[in-house]
């Protein structure tokens, strides 16, 4: 049984691995001489990058949002969000858009944003700055990288019918280490997290009876056959419930392990259990904000002096990026301008 299901994990994992949505983010930020800051944001995309990904901006968060739902000619919803907020001088200015009260809050896209005034002999200096937060992206890159080499994404692109029995095989094994992996490291992951304690035994124990699921009893040759002779209008459905039961055995079976080899008690397995959701759910949302298209704007007061800005024209600097640029790094936004200092002073 199981092996019958490791076939189906590659068309499951190649669009996941290869192809990842995008939603484009467009912010205007406009700073007055007095310090007030005005944000107006743009966005537009797949309705699944506004319910399953990042935090949106939103009543919630302080914010005054307009949302149009509409289908596209493919019969996709596509959403088209807008939204302003106004910031008093001196008031905190947005680092993420989650609300006070989400509890995926720390799962988000983080980004502390500053507006601090200096005054000199030449003038009063304003100073913007905006840090995206590195998202932790290399853990699970690697497994792809180790396992999905230019040959498995060249066969990838390939029709099924066009794949010779020992290419099925290739790809079969590849994408089935793959998600082994990722599902390895967010448990690793949940376990530091609910159990300062934790011991090294008891986690090779576990980690093993996880990986034992993808690889006993594992006729590759068997599995592609099986695939072959799976109606075409049949297989999206079955790859998507099929990779799911082979997942969801995986997770029991290191459960299992932590009762058993671990002791750990029910409340202990709820923890473990919810830090792992939490890794799941962080790793999505980074996967997604790598097909996120950022448009930043910037509009100063006063002469603008320097900025790290792909562009600048008319006292308003932009950026353009996607969200790669942080992943496993920070990304940062500065802009500095000055003001004359009043004549009577």
């Amino acid at each position: 049984m199981i092996g019958r299901r490791l076939i189906l994990i590659s068309a499951v994992l190649l669009p996941i691995l290869f192809s990842i949505g995008c939603l484009k983010r467009k912010e205007s930020i406009v700073v007055k001489p007095e310090g007030t800051v005005t944000v107006v944001i743009e966005y537009e995309g797949d309705k699944e990058d506004f319910d399953k990904g990042d935090a949106m901006p939103s009543p919630a968060s302080g914010w005054k949002v307009d949302r149009e739902v509409k289908q596209n000619d493919d019969k996709k919803e596509e959403v088209k969000l807008g939204g302003e907020r106004t910031f008093k001088p001196g008031e905190e200015l947005p680092g993420s858009y989650a609300a006070a009260n989400d509890p995926d809050a720390g799962q988000y896209l983080r980004f502390p944003t500053t507006l601090t005034r200096e005054r000199r002999k030449d003038g009063e200096y304003l100073h913007f700055r905006r840090v995206y937060e590195p998202r932790d992206w290399a853990y699970v890159q690697f497994w792809a990288d180790e396992h999905i080499d230019d040959n498995i994404k060249e066969l990838g692109e390939k029709k099924l019918e066009e794949l010779s029995q020992e290419e099925r095989v290739e790809i079969i094994k590849a994408f089935a280490l793959v998600e082994a992996n990722k599902q390895v490291e967010f448990a690793r992951r949940a376990l530091e997290e609910c159990d300062a304690q934790w011991k090294p035994d008891h986690w090779m124990l576990a980690r093993r009876s996880l990986l034992r699921v993808y690889e006993e009893g594992v006729d590759w040759d068997e599995i592609a056959r099986r695939f072959s002779n799976l109606p075409e209008e049949q297989r999206d459905g079955q790859f998507e419930r099929e990779t799911q039961r082979l997942m969801d055995e995986a997770h029991e079976a290191i459960v299992r392990s932590l009762k058993q080899d671990a002791g750990y008690d029910a409340e202990q397995i709820a923890r473990f259990e919810a830090a792992n959701r939490r890794a799941e759910r962080y790793w999505v949302i980074s996967n997604q904000l790598g097909g996120h298209a950022f448009e930043i704007e910037v509009t100063m007061p006063g002469t603008i002096v320097a900025s790290n800005a792909d562009s600048e024209e008319e006292g308003t600097v932009k950026w353009e990026f996607d969200g790669r640029a942080f992943r496993d790094r920070p990304y940062e936004l500065m802009v500095t301008s000055r003001l004359p200092l009043d004549r009577d002073e």
